[in-house]
């Protein structure tokens, strides 16, 4: 994964401004650190609510084509196959939306 906030490496090189005493810059430091953590933790919960969102698209469209198979022609049994693959999906959209929170 790339920095998107690239940070010094060099020595001698620091991100804490001149003019600064030694209390500040740590605490500078320190702010930095937990932006950068919070920003990791955001985008990992954001990766997965994007996976779950994925594997719940994909198995929602492979549970409606099969029940529209199942169904051949009923339109009864379309009703309650239909039923079983929106429940799935509506199951799949909650854990999406409480993955985000």
């Amino acid at each position: 994964m790339s920095n998107l906030t690239p940070r010094p490496t060099a020595q001698g090189v620091s991100s804490v401004p001149e003019g600064f005493n030694r209390a500040e810059s740590k605490s500078l430091v320190r702010a930095q650190n937990t932006e950068v953590a919070r920003g990791l933790v955001i985008g990992t919960r954001v990766q997965a609510a994007g996976y779950v969102a994925a594997t719940g698209m994909q198995l929602t469209g492979m549970l409606s084509r099969e029940a529209e198979f199942l169904a051949n022609g009923d339109p009864r049994a379309a009703e309650r196959l239909n039923f079983i693959a929106d429940s799935f999906a509506e199951g799949a959209a909650t854990e999406v939306r409480r993955m985000l929170r």
